[in-house]
């Protein structure tokens, strides 16, 4: 009897879990799902009452007034630049800041003052800085360029991937380095042959986290970037316009946005899911 009640509890508790499973990918997939059919819709099915989900005739022109507009191609490229430098950039620093926070022997209350600083710079509200950063990049003649966005990420994703690295490192067995400096390592070689392989899955994720973030980042580009340096998440709310909201445009164009980074997180999927895991590791 004790058991069954046993076994039923734990089949309960697995239906639940698959419930809630269903349930969020629902919640995730749909919006995406509504997004591709609004992007084949005709125009005038926008303004229908009752609305329209599926569309009485599919249609291409959105993507076609998306692909043959040639500013499209130079969003696609300041995106991809503006994503690929932030990464770079972001992983040098951020994993030589943290490694060198986890080797100082900071105390305890001194490390938590470190993270609670750098979660308080990830998390606090993004608008608060836009009119000072403006003033900031026009004073440096930067506005409308890429590098004003770039910047503007870094103080974003540095703090964080250095809080994550911090993470990592404090994982690590202190037993390996140790054996390392016998061997007649120096910091710089512990740390490149050493510490940086056993730690590459929290790199790979810190880094496709920091891709994913630098890529959908709207406020600091919408604020710096104007014609020349504009970007994919702006040239998306760039359709809404004082005439109206052009729906179908608006559409193809995010769905041109998302389908990259869709793509690039089916191919690192393992990566990431390796990186969130790393820490199950203990010496």
């Amino acid at each position: 009897m004790k058991y069954r009640r046993l076994a039923f509890h734990h089949t309960l508790l697995q239906s639940l879990r698959v419930f809630i499973l269903i349930i969020a990918c629902l919640a995730v997939l749909i919006p995406l799902a509504y997004l591709l059919i609004n992007s084949l819709k005709l125009p005038r099915e926008f303004l229908t009452v009752p609305p329209t989900i599926l569309p009485t005739e599919v249609t291409f022109e959105h993507y076609q007034q998306a692909f043959g507009n040639p500013k499209t191609s130079q969003f696609f490229t300041n995106s991809l630049i503006v994503s690929s430098v932030t990464t770079v950039v972001t992983i040098v620093f951020g994993t030589l800041a943290a490694y060198g926070l986890a080797r100082m022997g900071l105390s305890s209350k001194w490390l938590s003052s470190v993270v609670f600083m750098f979660l308080f710079i990830r998390f606090y509200p993004r608008v608060t800085t836009v009119i000072p950063y403006f003033l900031i990049m026009r004073q440096f003649k930067l506005l409308d360029t890429v590098w004003a966005i770039i910047v503007g990420h870094l103080g974003i994703t540095i703090p964080f991937v250095t809080w994550l690295m911090l993470i990592v490192f404090n994982e690590l067995p202190k037993e390996v380095e140790e054996a390392a400096v016998v061997d007649g390592a120096n910091p710089w070689q512990r740390f490149w042959h050493v510490v940086l392989p056993m730690t590459a899955p929290g790199v790979a994720s810190a880094a496709i986290l920091t891709a994913f973030l630098s890529w959908n980042e709207f406020l600091i580009a919408a604020s710096v970037a104007r014609r020349k340096a504009m970007v994919l998440s702006i040239a998306v709310a760039s359709f809404v316009t004082d005439k109206g909201i052009l729906w179908g445009q608006m559409s193809a164009m995010a769905v041109v946005m998302i389908v990259p980074m869709l793509l690039f997180a089916l191919f690192v999927q393992r990566y990431l899911i390796r990186g969130i895991t790393l820490g199950a590791v203990k010496g």
